[in-house]
C-alpha cells in the first residue's frame, strides 16, 4: 500500500523533475545506520534510614562502646546509661506490690469469713459490702503497682541504646559523663543494608528508562548494575527535574557516592545529519520503487536524532541528500556499501546506475 501511494505521487511530479540530468548519489541500509543514544543523568548514592539515635529515659552516660566507621547487627548496644537509680526504683516499687499483694490476699480471706457469716445472717449487709469494696480497691491498687513495675523494667532496658538495623556509625554525638535526657540525640547511624540509587531526571527522559532494558551507575573508579524501583511522581518547582530511586543488581557504591545513571534508549535513532529539510519538513530521501522519496519525520528537531519510523530494510540517500529533490532522477555510484571487498581484490567495485521514476502508462 505504502509502494502505491508513492507510486502515485511521483507520477504527479513535474516532467521538468523527472527528465532532470541523474544526480550521483550514495546510499546506505537504514539498519546500518540506526543507534541507540545513551541517556546520562546525575546520581548519588543514599541510604534509607539515617537515624540519629535518642536517650529514652533520664540518666548519665556509662559507656560508648562503639567507634565511628564501626558496621554493628541489629541489636548491638551502641550507648549505655547508668541503671543504678532505675534499679533502686524497682526495688521500691517491687517492695511496695508486695504490700499491696498481702493487703488484697488478707481482703479476700476477710470477704470469704463475712460471706460464711452473712449466709447465717450473723453479718450486716453493709459490712459485707463493705468488705467487697475493700478486696476491689486492694485488687486495683496491686494491679496499679504492678504496671508501674513493668513500666520501670522498661525503663531499665531502654538504658542500652541499640542499632535498629545493620548499621554504619558515622557519628559519636554525645559523650560519656554527659547527663541524658529524653530526646536527647546520642550517635548517628546509616542503615548499611536498604541503599538506593537517586537520580534527577529531565521528565522527558522517564519513559525511556522505563523502557530500557538495563541501567548503570557510573562513577569514576567503576560501573555499577542497577534497575528501577520506583518513580517520584513529583517535578521539583526549581530544577523541573523529575526523581527516580534505583537498586542495585551486585556490587553496591559506597552510601554518599556521586556519578550519574547511564541507560540507552530501546528504540532505534537515526543521526541528526542524515536530516534534511524540504519545504519546512525535516526527514530523509530514500529509495522506493526506483525513485528518490522524501519521508518525513513529523516530531525531528534541528541538530537532534530522531526516533526511527522507517522499516529498517529502507535504503537511505547518503551523499547527495542536500541537493536531491523529490522524484529526481539519481545515479546510484557505490554498487554495495555493506559488503565490504574481498582479500586481494584490487578492482573498481563501484558501477554508475542510472534510476529514473516510473513512468506514468495511459
Amino acid at each position: 500500500m505504502q509502494a502505491k501511494v508513492l507510486v502515485s505521487l511521483l507520477l504527479l511530479f513535474p516532467l521538468s523533475v523527472r527528465g532532470a540530468n541523474p544526480i550521483p548519489v550514495t546510499v546506505a541500509s537504514l539498519e546500518s545506520l540506526l543507534f541507540y543514544p545513551a541517556r546520562i543523568a546525575p546520581a548519588s548514592i543514599v541510604t534509607i534510614n539515617d537515624s540519629k539515635i535518642s536517650a529514652e529515659v533520664s540518666a548519665v552516660i556509662e559507656r560508648i562502646p562503639v567507634e565511628v566507621g564501626q558496621v554493628v547487627e541489629p541489636d548491638t548496644p551502641m550507648v549505655e546509661l547508668r541503671q543504678s537509680d532505675i534499679v533502686l526504683a524497682i526495688r521500691e516499687a517491687e517492695t511496695t506490690m508486695k504490700s499491696l499483694n498481702a493487703q488484697n490476699q488478707q481482703a479476700n480471706e476477710q470477704l470469704q469469713r463475712v460471706r460464711s457469716l452473712a449466709r447465717k445472717q450473723s453479718v450486716t449487709a453493709e459490712l459485707l459490702s463493705k468488705t467487697e469494696t475493700d478486696v476491689k480497691v486492694t485488687a486495683a491498687e496491686l494491679a496499679g503497682q504492678q504496671i508501674r513495675v513493668e513500666k520501670l523494667r522498661q525503663e531499665l532496658n531502654k538504658t542500652v541504646a541499640r542499632a535498629p538495623f545493620n548499621a554504619i556509625v558515622v557519628e559519636r554525638i554525645a559523650n560519656v559523663g554527659e547527663l541524658a535526657m529524653p530526646g536527647t540525640p546520642l550517635v548517628r547511624v546509616m542503615d548499611a543494608t536498604n541503599v538506593e540509587v537517586v537520580a534527577e531526571l529531565q521528565p522527558y527522559d522517564v519513559p525511556s528508562l522505563m523502557q530500557s532494558n538495563g541501567a548503570q551507575f557510573v562513577t569514576k573508579n567503576k560501573d555499577y548494575a542497577v534497575h528501577l524501583k520506583r518513580i517520584i511522581p513529583v517535578i521539583d518547582e526549581r530544577e523541573r527535574s523529575q526523581e527516580v530511586r534505583l537498586e542495585f543488581d551486585g556490587d553496591r557504591a559506597l552510601i554518599g557516592t556521586s556519578g550519574h545513571l547511564s541507560w540507552r534508549e530501546n528504540s532505534p535513532y537515526l543521526p541528526a545529519d542524515f536530516l534534511v529539510r524540504r519545504n519546512g519538513r525535516l526527514g530523509v530521501f530514500v529509495v522506493l520503487d526506483h525513485a528518490a522519496v522524501f519521508t518525513e519525520f513529523p516530531k525531528a528537531e534541528e541538530g537532534r536524532p530522531a526516533l526511527n519510523i522507517l522499516p529498517l530494510d529502507s535504503t537511505v540517500i547518503n551523499d547527495g541528500r542536500f541537493v536531491i529533490r523529490e522524484g529526481q532522477p539519481i545515479k546510484i555510484i557505490t554498487e554495495n556499501l555493506d559488503k565490504p571487498a574481498a582479500d586481494g581484490d584490487t578492482g573498481n567495485n563501484s558501477r554508475a546506475v542510472t534510476v529514473k521514476p516510473p513512468v506514468a502508462v495511459d
